[in-house]
C-alpha cells in the first residue's frame, strides 16, 4: 500500500515540494530504501528523530523507545529549510541612558510570550503601559502603546516593522526586545522535541483528541504542533498539503490553526480509507465504526471551536467529504438471456441510487475542474441548469429537453461572461433527434467552445 502511494505523492508534489514519512524504527531502513528508488538519493533531506512520548513502557526486555522517525525527501529542489526562530537573537530596545518616549507596537509585529489576558494602563518594571493592552490566544488583540527609554523613535520603529522586524514580549515586565527578519531564521536540527522546537509527543495529541471529543477515540493520536512544524519547515506561501495516511486527521487541524495563527490560506486534502474500529474501542463505544468518521468529526469541532475563539463570525470552516466508487454512469452489460430488460434499464444511464450531484462531480473530474469550486444552480424553462466556474462549465440532466433551453443557456453565458463554455446534457434527455441537433448547431453558432452527451 505504501509504494504506489509514494510514486503518486512524487508525482503530485510540486518542483520546489517536500514529503514527510513518519515511520517506526522497524521499518525506517526498508522505506529509505524504497524512497530512495522512488525520489532519488540525491533527493534525500534528512531523517528527523521525534520525541515521540515522554513516558516510554517499561515492559521491553531491551530498550525503553522515546523516538520514532520523520524521513523528508524532496522533488527537486528546495532553499533549505526553515527551523524556526532564532531564540536568543533578539536585542534589548529599553537603553538605560536614553530619554523617556513613546513608541506605538503594531498589533501584527508582536510576538508574545505571556498570558492570555487584558493588561491594565500602569506601570510594569522599566515600562508604562499608555493603554489597556488585550492578549488573546497568545496574540495581541490591539496595538501596544508604551513609555520607556527605548534606542529608537517613533519614524525608526515603523521603518523597522516595514521591514518585517519582529518584537518580542517574553514576560509580564514589558521588556520589549527586537529581532530583524533576516536574521531570525534558523537551520533546523534533526532532533524534534518540547526542548528542541517546542513539539509535543503523542501525550499530547491525546490531550488534543480528548479536549475536542471528551473521549479518547483514537489511540497514539499525533500532536498538531508536530505537523504544524513540519509544514512551516517548507511553506511561505500558501500551498496545498496532502496527508495520505490522515488517520484522525491531525493534519487538518493543524492547518486550520496555522491559517488564523499566521493569517495564511493553505488547503489541505485528507485521504484515509474507511478502516473499522475495534468494536472495543472507546472511538467504537462513542459511536465511530471508522477513522474516516473520526477525522471528519474532528475537523467539524477544530473549526467550530477556532470559529467561537474567532472575532470574525463568518470565518470558513466548511469541508467537502468525497467517497471513491465506480463511475455513477451504467455501463453497457447485456443479459443476452433478457435483452428486452437490459434495453429498459440501459434507457437510463445514471446508476440506481446515485445523485445528479454525484455525476456532476464525476464530470469536474474528468475535465480537471477544482471539486472546491462553489456550483450554482440556475431554474430555465422549468429545467435545472448547473454552473461550476461563473459558466465555463454548465450541466442540465433534465429530460424533455428542447431547442428553447439553448436559448436560455446563451443568455446565462452572456450573464456570466466565461472566457469559455461546455455544455453537458444527458444523451437520452433530448424530446427528440432533431431537438439535440438544433441544440448543438444554436450553441456552436453562439461560441459555447463544447457540446457533449453522457
Amino acid at each position: 500500500m505504501m509504494y504506489p502511494r509514494l510514486k503518486l505523492g512524487r508525482n503530485l508534489l510540486a518542483d520546489d515540494g517536500v514529503i514527510f514519512i513518519s515511520i517506526d524504527d522497524n521499518e525506517v531502513n526498508n522505506l529509505k530504501k524504497v524512497c530512495d528508488e522512488i525520489f532519488g538519493e540525491e533527493n534525500f533531506v534528512a531523517q528527523f528523530n521525534w520525541m515521540k512520548t515522554s513516558t516510554p513502557p517499561s515492559l521491553s526486555k531491551n530498550v525503553r523507545k522515546k523516538l520514532e522517525y520523520v524521513l523528508c525527501f524532496k522533488k527537486l529542489k528546495i532553499n533549505g529549510l526553515n527551523g524556526g526562530i532564532i531564540d536568543g537573537g533578539d536585542m534589548p530596545l529599553l537603553n538605560e541612558s536614553n530619554d523617556l518616549k513613546v513608541l506605538i507596537f503594531d498589533k501584527n509585529s508582536l510576538n508574545l510570550k505571556i498570558d492570555d489576558g487584558i493588561y491594565k494602563k500602569g506601570k510594569y518594571d522599566r515600562i508604562n503601559i499608555k493603554e489597556d493592552f488585550i492578549v488573546k490566544n497568545n496574540s495581541a488583540q490591539n496595538d501596544l502603546v508604551i513609555e520607556g527609554r527605548f534606542k529608537w523613535i517613533q519614524n525608526t520603529l515603523n521603518k523597522e516593522i516595514d521591514k518585517g522586524t519582529i518584537f518580542w514580549v517574553k514576560s509580564k515586565k514589558f521588556a520589549i526586545r527586537y529581532e530583524r527578519q533576516d536574521e531570525r531564521i534558523k537551520v533546523p536540527s534533526n532532533i524534534i522535541s518540547k526542548d528542541e522546537c517546542d513539539v509535543g509527543t503523542n501525550e499530547d495529541g491525546k490531550k488534543e483528541i480528548l479536549s475536542l471529543f471528551n473521549s479518547h477515540v483514537m489511540d497514539y493520536p499525533k500532536p498538531s504542533s508536530l505537523i504544524k512544524y513540519l509544514i512551516n519547515m517548507n511553506v511561505d506561501y500558501d500551498p496545498i498539503i496532502l496527508d495520505f495516511f490522515s488517520g484522525s486527521s491531525t493534519t487538518a487541524e493543524a492547518i486550520l490553526k496555522l491559517n488564523v495563527q499566521d493569517n495564511k490560506k493553505i488547503k489541505f486534502i485528507m485521504v484515509q480509507l474507511s478502516e473499522q474500529i475495534d468494536k472495543k474501542s472507546e472511538g467504537y463505544k462513542s459511536g465511530y465504526k471508522n477513522i474516516a468518521e473520526i477525522g471528519k468529526e474532528r475537523i467539524r469541532r477544530t473549526g467550530e471551536k477556532i470559529k467561537l475563539e474567532s472575532d470574525n463570525p463568518n470565518l470558513d470552516i466548511g469541508f467537502k467529504v468525497f467517497k471513491l466508487d465506480s463511475s455513477n454512469l451504467n455501463k453497457w452489460n447485456p443479459d443476452y438471456n433478457d435483452l428486452e430488460q437490459t434495453l429498459i434499464n440501459s434507457s437510463e444511464n445514471l446508476v440506481h441510487g446515485r445523485t445528479e450531484l454525484d455525476l456532476i462531480y464525476e464530470i469536474m473530474l474528468k475535465y480537471g475542474i477544482d471539486l472546491t469550486l462553489a456550483i450554482e444552480e440556475f431554474e430555465l424553462k422549468n429545467k435545472k441548469i448547473y454552473s461550476i466556474g461563473f459558466g465555463s462549465l454548465l450541466i442540465c440532466l433534465d429530460n424533455n429537453i428542447t431547442k428553447e433551453i439553448a436559448t436560455e443557456i446563451i443568455k446565462l453565458k452572456e450573464k456570466l461572461s466565461p472566457e469559455t463554455t461546455r455544455v453537458v446534457f444527458k444523451d437520452n434527455g433530448f424530446a427528440s433527434d432533431s431537438d439535440k441537433t438544433n441544440i448543438k448547431e444554436t450553441l456552436k453558432t453562439n461560441n459555447v467552445n463544447e457540446f457533449i452527451t453522457i
